[in-house]
């Protein structure tokens, strides 16, 4: 993904890094079909969720936003902008162009309690399939994108992290071991695909 220029969105000081993560889990999505690259407002949903407070949350609750409203692009809802005048018919109209139209989770479990063993993230992404994760240790929420050989019969997980591209390399990420199984997660394997 870093090949196709996707960028690391960034939180800034929110607490949204749950948001962030299924929307650029939609970005990827839309990458891996070659679609054209849509910078989208991970912020808009958590403004919306969550009243424009600054609360944490878990990717399973923006993700099923993603799935009833759609993500607004940049250009609708400027990233870290938390002005209410973004919330108005047209920058909807845009969002339902950019929805989540599969998706890969425990439909028996609550939006907060979708636990995703290693084997099933790993299937994930070995099949192009971005993951967002939760992680409780980290008190943090990522996308994960690729899978990633450390050594012979070692493997981890690539991620593209919310702290923008300051963090890491240009905002990715590898973790291994039990850091790199999610408390909660949510596969992203298609999304609205529209300009």
């Amino acid at each position: 993904l870093k090949g196709r220029g996707i960028k690391a969105l960034d939180q800034k000081d929110k607490g949204y890094c749950w948001s962030h993560s299924t929307v650029m889990a939609i970005m990827a999505t839309r990458a891996r079909a070659n679609q054209p690259d849509v910078r989208l407002s991970a912020y808009a949903v958590a403004c919306i969720i969550k009243n424009y407070r600054d609360e944490g949350g878990w990717c399973g609750l923006s993700a099923k936003f993603l799935a009833e409203r759609g993500v607004p692009s940049e250009q609708f809802w400027p990233q870290q902008s938390m002005s209410r005048s973004n919330d108005n018919p047209a920058t909807w109209a845009n969002a339902a162009k950019h929805k989540t139209t599969l998706e890969w989770r425990d439909l028996t479990r609550s939006v907060w309690e979708s636990p995703m063993t290693f084997d099933a993230v790993m299937t994930c992404l070995l099949t192009r399939t971005p993951v967002a994760a939760d992680f409780m240790h980290w008190a943090h929420s990522v996308c994960l994108v690729d899978p990633v050989e450390i050594e012979p019969g070692s493997f981890g997980v690539r991620l593209i992290n919310s702290w923008g591209e300051g963090w890491s390399e240009l905002g990715y990420g590898v973790m291994r071991g039990r850091k790199a199984i999610p408390d909660a997660a949510v596969g992203f394997v298609g999304s609205t695909l529209s300009v």
